[in-house]
């Protein structure tokens, strides 16, 4: 197939041909019925022509069209989706499973006569039941099959006793499934006047509407917690798993659904469906502790269990280990390599950190390079995270040498540059999280000089559960979920920082003991946005950084309500224009591109909301 030509060099065919699809399109919509001969016809015929639609739109060299192309081709995936079910359903309802053996040969061979009444083997059926015939005669595995009659019950349609289709199980996720859009949403799906013009198209409304397959995973987890279904049996079944506040599971589903930010709705949906789980004892508890696991050619596996707030040590030492902006992830991801102490470069200087011996990073609002152009320390590009803020002091990169002594060391300490014994020069994801536990491991001596990640633990509470510690719980600020016994514990043992917020969400007061963006204002601001703020980011909280609402070299101010948490990707495209900030009574809001938010409307990120 030759490439697509230039719009000049386009034949008048094109046009003309999409005009009559239009015209098509348009005598469709308007319900013009079909009988099942033409029906059939015209559904070959849509094959056929979307096989050389994809064809022709595959030897593009325009990215818009491959874009336009691309979105298209999920808006026919997601209709796909549902027709399969639907038709399962339909298989199943008309009990096309038990048509007469000559029925199939004429449906094979394409002469069936559909002025005629269906005929039905008179004795024993060749197909035992829906999910049979449809494996044999589409070529699919029989599990799949039944999974497309099963998903069908859920969110399409049942069959009750008589064999006449009735309600699904989930009505609510049902009205999803089939498209319907929420009540007042814009539907974004080009109309048949547009389509009836010449150069008349728009992009299917994918975000009106939500996936069909997202729908259909949350149905089956759903499932899972109702008793068996016996519709068919005579006694009609329906949602009954309630979530904790009395509300059917499906409703709080439903609603999640909703969301636009497709990272956000299933983060609530995986945390109901986990709750309901705990609540109930569905999953069985393991067994605490350190256990020894296999040893595979000299690789020893160890098998780690902890409670809630341990778990939360874990988590704070991890994002450590994993911030590539600092020397401290630097030096658990690279087993040697000397570095510079050059403070963060560009106008991002507010994101520096203190380094986990206490002293605090300088903040610079100019970098400092190399001159050849290049920072002063690199490491292998990554589009996410690049920064030089220097290793921390566990890290043992630019200790000062000791004192000099009569008795020289027996065991001098490996040069600088030179790689530790067994261990690579870069390391993957899970070896330098690795590093950065054994570098606790090893320092944890009287005599050792070696500092290391210090683990720090932030617990979101409400200050009226304060008032009743019995049951107060509390989340981490890494997602964790403190039990009332843990928190009590550790509410004895922590240094507590109490924000206290207006009724619009905005902190009025925290206790303070640092300068200009200090460690408290970095503190505030990430537990009044929970993270980054832009919708839908599930970039760690630790790793954030932080932004002026209005540039310092501008005439910006350092303070609270001027502090906007973004990771290191989203800052960058502020600093580009691809993100507006507002503020909105207050708090900091983000304006998303018009492509993605046509409406233009200021948003803030809920996947870190603790309500």
């Amino acid at each position: 197939m030759e490439p697509l030509q230039s719009a000049s060099a386009t034949s008048t065919a094109g046009p003309a041909l999409a005009a009559s699809l239009g015209t098509v399109a348009q005598q469709l919509a308007s319900g013009t019925p079909l009988d099942a001969a033409s029906l059939l016809r015209a559904e070959a015929a849509c094959l056929l022509l979307f096989q050389n639609l994809c064809a022709q739109a595959s030897g593009c060299a325009d990215p818009r069209l491959a874009l336009a192309h691309a979105h298209f081709a999920e808006a026919f995936s997601r209709q796909a989706t549902r027709t399969v079910i639907t038709a399962a359903s339909l298989v199943e309802t008309t009990a096309a499973h038990a048509l007469d053996l000559a029925e199939f040969d004429h449906l094979r061979a394409g002469t069936t006569d559909f002025s005629a009444p269906p005929r039905f083997a008179p004795g024993r059926t060749l197909y035992l039941d829906a999910a049979t015939v449809l494996s044999q005669m589409l070529d699919v595995n029989y599990f799949e099959a039944d999974r497309r009659v099963k998903d069908a019950h859920l969110v399409h349609a049942r069959k009750d006793i008589a064999g006449a289709a009735c309600a699904p199980r989930f009505t609510l996720l049902a009205e999803h499934f089939a498209g319907t859009p929420a009540p007042g949403t814009p539907v974004a799906d080009p109309s048949t006047e547009a389509l009836l013009s010449p150069a008349g198209w728009a992009l299917p409304g994918l975000h009106s509407t939500p996936d069909p397959r997202e729908v259909l995973k949350t149905a089956r987890a759903l499932d899972k917690f109702e008793p068996e279904d016996t519709t068919f049996d005579g006694l009609p079944t329906t949602a009954t798993a309630k979530a904790a506040d009395g509300t059917l599971l499906e409703e709080h589903a439903a609603a999640h659904l909703r969301e636009e930010q497709i990272r956000i709705r299933q983060k609530h949906i995986n945390g109901l469906i986990k709750e309901y789980k705990d609540a109930h004892d569905q999953a069985p508890t393991p067994k605490l502790g350190l256990f020894r696991g296999k040893v595979v050619n000299g690789v020893h596996e160890f098998i780690v269990r902890v409670r809630e707030i341990d778990a939360e040590l874990w988590e704070s030492l991890i994002t450590q280990a994993d911030n590539k902006r600092t020397k401290a992830g630097a030096a658990a991801r690279k087993a040697a390599g000397a570095a510079s102490d050059s403070p963060s470069g560009d106008e991002h200087g507010d994101t520096a950190e203190p380094s986990s011996s206490g002293h605090p990073v300088p903040e610079s609002d100019g970098g400092e390079h190399a001159p050849d152009g290049k920072a002063e320390w690199e490491e292998p590009a990554e589009h996410l995270w690049n920064s030089d803020q220097p290793a921390p002091d566990w890290a043992g990169v630019g200790l000062p040498a000791p004192a000099d002594d009569a008795t020289p060391d027996p065991d001098p300490p490996n040069p600088p540059g030179t790689p530790l014994p067994g261990l690579p020069a870069t390391c993957s994801v899970p070896e330098r999280r690795l590093n950065a536990l054994n570098a606790i491991l090893r320092n944890i001596g009287p005599d050792s000089r070696g500092k290391r990640i210090t683990p720090e633990i932030v617990v979101h509470a409400r200050f009226e559960d304060l008032q009743n510690l019995a049951s107060l719980t509390g989340i981490s600020a890494h997602g964790v979920q403190i039990s009332a016994p843990q928190l009590r514990t550790m509410l004895c043992e922590a240094k507590v920082i109490s924000p206290i917020y207006n009724a619009d969400g905005v902190i009025m007061d925290i206790g303070r003991d640092a300068r200009l963006f200090p460690r408290w204002m970095k503190l505030a601001a990430r537990d009044r946005d929970g993270g980054c703020l832009v919708p839908g980011c599930t970039a760690d909280p630790a790793l954030i950084e932080f932004h002026h609402f209005k540039p310092w070299a501008k005439g910006g101010h350092t303070r609270l309500q001027d502090c906007c948490p973004l990771c290191a990707l989203h800052h960058t495209m502020v600093h580009s224009g691809y993100l507006k900030l507002v503020k909105i009574k207050g708090l900091p809001h983000v304006i998303l591109p018009k492509h993605l938010d046509p409406q233009q409307l200021p948003r803030r990120n809920t996947y870190f909301a603790r309500t």
